[in-house]
């Protein structure tokens, strides 16, 4: 009996290691599920996270920044006003002007093509001419005209019965280059209505005529070739693909 006890005693005290060593196991084989990699959590301190460095902010100041303006288009030095322009036909009336210039003070004398005449007198501060003017017609007022190229200028003007309108001069009478060669100059005049005439470098003399800003070119039969003038005055396109560049107003040996 006493024996029968003790073995059975035994058994149960093996089959409770049993039961502890199973339970271990267990617990080892949960251990390792907890790491997603498969393998055993590490004794050693995790390495730290890796830092990704972040692109450089640009300050709120520098994104508001405007683009720097585009360099405006430079003006030549002053030229001296003096000397004929030619209208543009705009609602002042066709005709042409011949100023004079001594200093700032400035004087015109106007020549209309249904053969008016006309003064002014004015100040020229700058590039700007502040002037007042009368004709033969009765007719008075103020203005004033910008010169925005050496060859080119625009302003408006005011009559003493309260209408305005504007007034665009351009250089035409001078001399100018053939293609830009200073081989090939025509000497250009032009009269109050309008009429065109040029001396080209063999000494033949071709004529035209002024409407606003073109030239046309003519012979016995009229029109023949059409030039625009581009709003800087310092050159003028044919038709033909020809072209011509101010050379200036005075003589090419002067």
């Amino acid at each position: 009996m006493i024996r029968k006890s003790y073995a059975q005693g035994f058994l149960i005290a093996a089959f409770m290691v049993l039961l502890a060593v199973a339970a271990a196991w267990a617990g080892v084989r949960d251990q390792d599920k907890l790491e997603p990699t498969g393998g055993r959590l590490s004794e050693t301190k995790p390495a730290g996270k890796e830092v990704v460095p972040k692109s450089p902010k640009r300050s709120s100041r520098a994104a508001r920044k405007p683009a720097p303006p585009a360099a405006s288009l430079p003006i030549g030095p002053m030229e001296s006003l003096a000397g004929k322009w030619w209208t543009s036909g705009n609602d002042f009336g066709t005709s042409q002007v011949y100023f004079e210039q001594e200093g700032t003070s400035v004087s015109g004398t106007i020549t209309y093509a249904d053969g008016r005449t006309g003064k002014l007198n004015g100040v020229l501060t700058g590039r700007k001419l502040n002037f007042t003017w009368t004709n033969s017609s009765g007719d008075s007022g103020t203005g004033w005209l910008e010169q925005s190229w050496n060859n080119f200028m625009g302003g408006s003007y005011r009559t003493s019965r309260g209408a305005s309108g504007s007034w665009t001069l351009s250089r035409i009478n001078g001399n100018w280059c053939l293609g830009g060669s200073r081989d090939r100059i025509r000497r250009v005049t032009h009269n109050a209505r309008g009429q065109l005439f040029f001396l080209t470098e063999d000494s033949g003399i071709e004529v035209g005529r002024l409407q606003g800003p073109f030239i046309f070119l003519q012979n016995e039969f009229g029109d023949v070739v059409k030039g625009t003038m581009y709003y800087k005055g310092n050159r003028v396109d044919f038709s033909t693909g020809a072209y011509w560049i101010w050379c200036g107003s005075r003589p090419p040996n002067g």
